[in-house]
């Protein structure tokens, strides 16, 4: 699933790799990546983004998916798969927002 993560799951692989890679050296908040990326993104591609990450959180359950994979995406440490699926929840959370 690893080798074929961005062609399963596109804006995600794009929002983690594009958005959250630099965030450390931007100092703001995961809200706050998101309410930008939210700002320049069509409401087509939020959609599917939105329905993305459910699957991608599925694929994380299973194991098929690392959290260090996702901690090498999104430049972002995470101790352990049940640490990306929280952050997924927050990321979720943030794009259902107005």
């Amino acid at each position: 699933m690893m080798n074929n993560f961005q062609a399963n799951f596109p804006l995600t692989y794009q929002l983690l790799g594009a958005w959250f890679s630099d965030i450390d050296y931007e100092d703001i908040t995961y809200e706050e990546v998101i309410e930008n990326y939210k700002k320049v993104t069509k409401k087509q591609n939020l959609d599917l983004l939105k329905l993305e990450l459910p699957k991608l959180k599925k694929e994380l359950d299973k194991n098929t998916i690392d959290h260090q994979y996702i901690s090498h995406l999104s430049n972002i440490y995470f101790e352990n798969n049940d640490d990306v699926l929280k952050w997924l929840n927050e990321i979720l959370i943030y794009l259902e927002e107005n």
